[in-house]
């Protein structure tokens, strides 16, 4: 029967499953104290329909988001959270399908790998000025993904980070780049023009 729930300042990791089936919980608050959400946390949490994570964490657990089905919408402000090892530890992998809205906030230094891997629903994204490395397979399969801007700011683009954007059009890769992974644009069948 919980609906909502306040956070207080001083917390600084939310445990595995530590809201796990809270079906009627709307609206959740995550403090910027907070650094590490456990696998699991929010599993299960269906009446949860829209995620902001702080700028403070930098680890998310396997699962995390699993179940919240009423979710569509993401704000990404973690500056600098590590990369998930693989596809299914990815925060939003369970919930990938139904994201229409992905914000990237303005702080942000790193997307992490596999972050918004399959998240097909996704037709525009922005990477903001601060961003300096993309991980690997960051937007895989983000097929309706038609144009993508990465700024001067970004030094690396991890490998396969956009492949499987069938849908995209034009790339513009700002001059800061270094390095560009393998793959990266694999299967971007669209792709007609890049400017480098």
């Amino acid at each position: 029967s919980l609906t909502s729930v306040t956070i207080g300042n001083s917390v600084e990791d939310i445990g595995y499953q530590a809201f796990a089936s809270c079906s009627s919980l709307t609206s959740i608050t995550i403090p910027n104290s907070v650094t590490s959400i456990g696998g699991g946390a929010f599993d299960g949490c269906s009446s949860l329909n829209s995620v902001t994570v702080p700028e403070s964490v930098t680890s998310i657990g396997k699962s995390a988001f699993k179940g919240c089905s009423a979710i569509d919408s993401i704000v990404w402000n973690a500056k600098n959270c590590a990369d998930a090892s693989s596809l299914e530890t990815a925060p939003f992998y369970a919930i990938r399908s139904q994201i229409t809205s992905f914000t990237v906030g303005e702080n942000v230094e790193h997307i992490p790998a596999y972050l918004c891997t399959g998240m097909d629903k996704l037709t525009s994204m922005t990477i903001p000025n601060s961003v300096t490395s993309i991980g690997e397979r960051a937007f895989r399969n983000c097929s309706s993904l038609t144009s993508i801007t990465i700024p001067n700011s970004v030094t690396s683009i991890g490998k396969k980070a956009f492949c499987g954007c069938r849908s995209l059009t034009s790339v513009t890769i700002g001059n800061g780049v270094t390095s560009i992974g393998y793959e990266a644009f694999e299967g971007c069948s669209s792709l007609t023009s890049i400017t480098i």
